[in-house]
């Protein structure tokens, strides 16, 4: 049958599953978006139909409550989220309070105390590094309880906006964990078993053996000409056959397991789902990262080996086998729980030491290195096996132990941005504040609050301000027809219900995030209340007040410090090689101190933050301005600069067994490394690019001279004086500072296509 008659059979299979209903309705109620719309939609519903039915007063500010709880948190509820929600309401509230008896009186004290308060809650809330909205909710409700500056009457107003705010904070925790509940650990399988395949098939692309490398021992086969030919034809025509760069290859094995790393680590904390095998989900993670961390050292050194290593092992063929097997093994540990899975006898790597004795100092470490990582694979893959097993099951646990690496802190303290938005808000609450007492604009002290609140929300947000007053704009376009044509003739509770659900179902499925705010924002300029009154002096009163807000947005996008996306993007860059020349200089250090250690952690955590907010504000560059830098090159920039700073965080990793390995304490006392140092410090000084091309030019020197001095302390080494461990453990640690010095080479060949003077241009 011809390739045309299949199409034409084709047609009416395609044609009825375009036809089915089934196949364009259901996965459209399915996906996500669907799905978390849906829920806001349903919360802010309840949170303004409830109070409407009970007779409370001020039902919008547990509308509003969901607003900002959706628009700026996690998609994820838990109770024990909304339970600290509801604390942190309460502890704003009482903190707001104590605030109006102490400065009642006098109006200028209260407003410095309330901007001192309120500009140290909102840095915390940056800082944060789990739920945001529950500082944020803290902070609004310090902002809330002044009664539009009025003292009296302040402790019935501030009773009745915590009531409700904490209301609304109930409603939306419940809706969101008993609706379309979220399955975390199916998440998190699909996490792990796509970075499980990954690794595996980058194992199995390191273990083959290259067409062109032959074993001392084998002939080359000769094949008849046509056998060639097909061979050739088929590896064309396969598209699984071409196999993308292993650079590439790297970088995605780095991407998933980032991926799962920070997965994990927003939902560990919070979910039931996971607490009751904690300790297994930890081992697992644990193994995953090892096993990254032993196949990224063996490709990054592939390409450096001039020798046959399968020659050299007797047993190299039944060794990577068992790695294989094992992968597979600990994919198929996540759903057989029936198995009694042990861990094996430790794997030993049989070298042929009559053909090792043939080789150079470098070429044995290269060997005795690669019969440790195959034996470390197979201990890390193994234990893998048994604790994925263990995981909801109702019998396994896990009989051995790890020491894990200090977990990083729930707050990102000393980050310039954080301090930067808590200066921001200070500065936003004094304008809004004068603007307040000297014009007296609509809204009157709610204008000051929205202001604040709005700025501190949207500080350091990869959105032009501009593009949220035409949101607004849209916004307020989209509400006007609805209180003139449609909320006169709603007379049921459930009329107004379907209404509300519409218009915040379509705020949330179209738009994501903060800018969200500034759609549903139309809403409540309609006063919605039991006792409607029609006015429309009253609705343009309210518009006018809240396009006042987003002018206070944007003055607060440009001053005290600017968002501008290229001028950001120059602030990261300097700001991150500076942090890596940090990080080189700390771990020269052979017996830090306390001071030392801290200012080294100060220095990786800073640059891991760094670098996402590079490539974030990279891809937020408006070109139509900056036409001499293509995005591509941006791209390939700040892709060169994660690729270093991964293999930084490598290293630092490893760093922690090289201090007990006596072979890499001597090379440190012997040679001190002042290359990478230098390299950093020069790309992060901005230079031109003929200056940059002569110093990488004499660093490159100067280290492939280090390398010849290191060859040579290598060569007069004693092998048989060192154990295999501390031997594989030099030449790791070797390979890893070359692959940092290759790294930085990588971002300086990207930074000479980037037009930085171009970049450095003012515009407003």
């Amino acid at each position: 049958m011809s390739v045309k008659d299949t199409k034409q059979l084709e047609q009416p299979n395609v044609l009825r599953s375009i036809l089915l209903f089934n196949n364009w309705l259901l996965p459209f109620c399915l996906s996500e978006k669907f799905k978390f719309a849906s829920k806001v939609a349903l919360s802010l519903t309840l949170a303004f139909l409830i109070p409407m039915a009970m007779g409370w007063s001020q039902a919008a500010t547990a509308a509003t409550t969901v607003m900002l709880i959706a628009s700026t948190g996690s998609r994820r509820e838990s109770l024990a989220k909304g339970t600290l929600r509801v604390l942190g309401t309460i502890v704003g509230a009482i903190i707001g309070l104590l605030l109006v008896g102490l400065f009642a009186q006098d109006r200028l004290l209260y407003m410095l105390a309330v901007s001192i308060v309120i500009s140290f809650v909102f840095y915390i809330r940056n800082a944060y590094k789990q739920d945001p909205t529950l500082f944020m909710l803290t902070g609004v409700m310090v902002l809330m309880m002044s009664n539009g500056g009025d003292a009296e009457g302040a402790f019935t107003y501030g009773v009745d906006r915590t009531f409700m705010t904490s209301f609304g904070v109930i409603v939306y925790t419940l809706v969101g964990v008993f609706v379309f509940p979220t399955k975390t650990e199916q998440n998190l399988r699909k996490l792990t078993d796509d970075l499980s395949q990954i690794q595996q098939t980058l194992f199995n692309r390191l273990i083959a053996v290259p067409s062109d490398v032959q074993s001392i021992n084998e002939q080359p086969e000769d094949k008849n000409p046509d056998e060639k030919n097909e061979d050739a034809l088929e590896a064309t025509d396969d598209p699984e056959a071409k196999e993308i760069p292993l650079q590439d290859a790297i970088k995605q094995l780095y991407a998933a397991q980032n991926a799962l790393e920070q997965r994990y680590s927003a939902i560990s904390t919070e979910c039931s789902d996971l607490s009751a095998y904690k300790k297994e989900w930890d081992l697992a993670l644990f193994y995953y990262k090892q096993v990254t961390l032993l196949l990224i050292f063996v490709a990054e050194s592939k390409n450096e080996q001039s020798i046959d290593i399968p020659s050299l092992i007797n047993d190299y063929k039944d060794a990577v086998s068992q790695i294989d097997a094992l992968f597979t093994a600990s994919q198929e540990a996540w759903d057989d729980k029936d198995t009694v899975r042990e861990v094996g006898e430790p794997l030993k790597v049989d070298i042929n030491t009559q053909k090792l004795s043939q080789c150079t100092h470098l070429e044995k470490g290269s060997v005795i290195a690669f019969g440790y990582l195959i034996n470390t694979l197979h201990e890390k893959l193994s234990r893998l096996a048994v604790t994925a097993s263990c995981i909801d099951s109702l019998t396994g646990r896990v009989s051995f132990n790890e020491t894990f690496p200090k977990k990083p802190g729930r707050f990102l303290l000393w980050d310039a941005e954080n301090a930067k938005t808590a200066i921001k808000v200070f500065v936003t609450y004094w304008v809004a504040g004068i603007l307040w007492i000297y014009f007296n604009p609509p809204g009157g002290y709610s204008f000051v609050i929205f202001a604040t609140i709005f700025a501190s929300v949207l500080s350091y947000l990869p959105v032009h301000p501009v593009l949220l007053l035409v949101l607004f704009t849209f916004g307020f376009l989209f509400a006007v027809p609805a209180y003139v044509f449609i909320l006169p003739q709603l007379s049921l509770g459930i009329e107004l219900g379907a209404f509300l659900f519409i218009y915040t179902f379509v705020a949330f499925y179209l738009f994501k995030g903060p800018v969200t705010i500034f759609f549903l924002l139309g809403l409540f300029i309609l006063g919605i209340d039991n006792t409607m009154t029609y006015h429309f002096g009253i609705i343009l009163t309210i518009m006018l007040l809240f396009y006042l807000v987003v002018f206070m947005i944007i003055f607060s996008y440009y001053f005290p410090f600017s968002s501008r996306p290229e001028h950001l993007f120059l602030v990261m860059k300097e700001r991150f090689f500076r942090h890596v020349m940090g990080v080189l200089r700390s771990h020269q250090i052979h017996n830090p101190s306390l001071f030392s250690r801290l200012r080294c952690r100060w220095h990786v955590v800073t640059m891991n933050v760094t670098i996402k907010k590079m490539m974030m504000w990279s891809s937020k560059i408006n070109h139509k301005y900056f036409d001499q830098t293509s995005p591509e090159a941006l791209a390939k920039f700040t892709g060169a600069c994660n690729l270093l700073n991964n293999h930084l965080n490598t290293f630092v990793m490893a760093d922690q067994k090289f201090q007990t390995n006596m072979l890499v304490n001597k090379v440190r006392e012997t040679y001190t490394d002042q290359v990478l140092p230098h390299m950093a410090k020069s790309l992060a000084g901005g230079r031109k690019n003929e200056a940059l091309n002569e110093i990488f030019h004499s660093y490159t020197i100067n280290y492939e001279s280090t390398e010849e001095k290191l060859e040579s302390f290598f060569n007069g080494l004693s092998l048989s004086d060192y154990s295999h461990t501390d031997i594989a453990g030099l030449y790791i640690f070797l390979n890893l500072k070359k692959n940092v010095f290759e790294a930085m080479n990588q971002c300086k060949v990207a930074y000479e296509d980037i037009s930085w003077v171009n970049l450095r241009q003012k515009r407003f």
